[in-house]
């Protein structure tokens, strides 16, 4: 009777553990998914930011994008875009695109931002409430990003009707600590 209750302890000690480093080997679930896009209106402009991945490791590469749209039918022209991001975040090279479009090399780039410059672009960046367009840009996480820490994102922008400041808006990223994602690196072996 013992060798039996000995039998399932080990059993179900073993399951646990297949269960836990099944769980470390797939992620969380909701846990590691990126939250929501970020969405605001002023005036007669609506602005939403998301980024990939609100959890990205360390060598991780994410997009940032943000949409431009109209809530009323006058128009706008996009004279200039600047994507704020943590210094530790470095940019990917030939990445910043308006709907498709490079902006290279039209484009500043510095430790804490990227902004595009569609006055000098051989193409318009004209919002209408039937044709939004799309700024993005990818970051790679840098070795010198603090595991845990919240990066702040944002973006500020200038057209003809105006133009906004919002550096510290949104998302948030979150760099999460790395690993192989292998059942030996939960037993730390």
């Amino acid at each position: 009777m013992a060798h039996r209750a000995l039998t399932r302890g080990v059993a179900a000690g073993a399951a646990t553990t297949f269960a836990v480093g099944a769980l470390a080997l797939f992620g969380g679930g909701i846990a590691g998914a990126a939250p929501g896009p970020v969405t605001w209106t002023e005036g007669s402009t609506r602005f939403t930011r998301a980024v990939s991945n609100a959890t990205p490791a360390v060598g991780d590469t994410i997009t940032v994008t943000t949409k431009f749209e109209r809530t009323k039918s006058v128009e706008e022209r996009l004279f200039w875009v600047k994507d704020y991001h943590d210094a530790c975040l470095t940019y990917v090279t030939d990445s910043a695109k308006m709907n498709g479009n490079p902006v290279e090399p039209h484009l500043e780039i510095r430790p804490g931002f990227v902004a595009g410059d569609f006055a000098a672009t051989s193409y318009q960046a004209i919002v209408t409430q039937a044709n939004p367009v799309t700024f993005t840009a990818q970051y790679k996480v840098g070795e010198n990003c603090q595991i845990g820490a919240k990066l702040n994102s944002g973006m500020d922008y200038n057209g003809t009707r105006g133009s906004g400041t919002y550096s510290t808006k949104g998302p948030q990223i979150t760099v999460k600590a790395g690993g192989n994602g292998s059942l030996g690196s939960l037993f730390g072996s």
